[in-house]
């Protein structure tokens, strides 16, 4: 089933060939502006949602998710650069919400960066809420690698 989204967004479930692409676009990219992933590009045993153009068909974004007892836990989620502003985000997550009402999945999670204001900000206005805080501590030997 896909679903088509006021800003010309169709979003439809995926399979990993699919997406692989755009994947590899997020990891370079997040390669390039924090030296590492900082999510897996495509998770184990995940599930996957594409994001395409409707004019032209061109994937403009993706969204892979896990499923464990306690639901689906959502991330990354990733809008090519040209196509950022046009509501591919929020077409991938209202997807994703349409598709766990369907399912009965009982908890959607994704997780943003404690810094990430707009982020958090883009979650709260479609109904996310924190419901925990993760903490981490990088060993002083992890930091010095990264730096050389």
């Amino acid at each position: 089933m896909a679903t088509t989204s006021g800003g010309g967004i169709e979003v439809r479930r995926a399979r990993i060939e699919e997406i692989r692409a755009l994947a590899t676009e997020y990891k370079r990219e997040q390669e390039h502006e924090f030296g590492q992933p900082t999510d897996a590009p495509l998770p184990q045993g995940g599930i996957f949602w594409l994001a395409t153009d409707v004019d032209d068909g061109t994937p403009v974004g993706y969204a892979a998710g896990t499923l464990r007892q306690t639901g689906c836990t959502i991330g990354p989620v990733f809008t090519c650069a040209p196509a950022r502003r046009r509501g591919v985000g929020e077409a991938l997550l209202t997807a994703i919400q349409g598709w766990a009402e369907d399912t009965r999945v009982p908890v959607v999670e994704i997780s943003v960066a404690a810094e990430n204001d707009d982020g958090r900000r883009f979650l709260e206005a479609l109904g996310y809420e924190p419901r925990r805080v993760l903490m981490s501590l990088v060993p002083s030997s992890a930091r010095s690698r990264s730096r050389s």
